[in-house]
């Protein structure tokens, strides 16, 4: 398998396991989600229909269109969450809630996240 049939089945393993709190993930198949997902995210973003990018002068221009980037952005937030935990519990932390509500700290979760497997 080359290295984006990987990245795409990792991808697609995350998603397939959106409401899965019990396994444990490793390193490649979270950053593959994390990279690929942030990339998809950014370009949903700009595609939508963003006014603050048409003008960004105009902030009351609100109501004449939708910011189409939620029906992607929410669900892959509840992927990223499950996909959050089971890193957490692969590098063997315990509290995972205290160390969820760490890991969105910035430059800090890079730091959580780079830890290799536990031996638990």
């Amino acid at each position: 398998m080359n290295f984006l049939e990987r990245v795409l089945s990792n991808y697609f393993l995350a998603w397939s396991q959106i409401f899965n709190y019990k396994d444990k993930t490793s390193r490649i198949p979270f950053w593959h989600f994390f990279i690929l997902d942030g990339f998809i995210g950014a370009v949903v973003s700009i595609l939508s229909n963003n006014n603050l990018a048409n003008d960004p002068n105009d902030f009351y221009n609100i109501a004449e269109g939708y910011d189409w980037s939620y029906f992607y952005s929410i669900p892959s937030f509840l992927v990223f969450i499950a996909l959050l935990i089971r890193r957490l519990r692969d590098i063997g932390k315990e509290n995972l809630v205290l160390w969820a509500f760490c890991s969105f700290i910035p430059f800090y979760n890079l730091y959580i996240f780079a830890q290799p497997s536990s031996e638990k």
